[in-house]
């Protein structure tokens, strides 16, 4: 399977969860929908070949 870098939006969704934001209030700081955030983080999960977010924030060196 071959991976690919993250976009920002992506990343920065996993960076606010490691900071323990929820969905709802990601897409209010990003100015984005709830679907769109987690269509970011869904897309993250696939591209770092994790099976939840907690292993993307842990592949991420992003996990508590």
């Amino acid at each position: 399977m071959t991976t690919r870098m993250l976009s920002p939006l992506e990343k920065t969704c996993l960076r606010w969860i490691s900071r323990g934001r929820t969905v709802v209030e990601i897409a209010l700081l990003e100015g984005k929908s709830i679907g769109d955030i987690e269509t970011y983080l869904q897309s993250a999960i696939v591209a770092l070949d994790a099976k939840s977010i907690a292993d993307a924030l842990q592949k991420m060196n992003l996990s508590d």
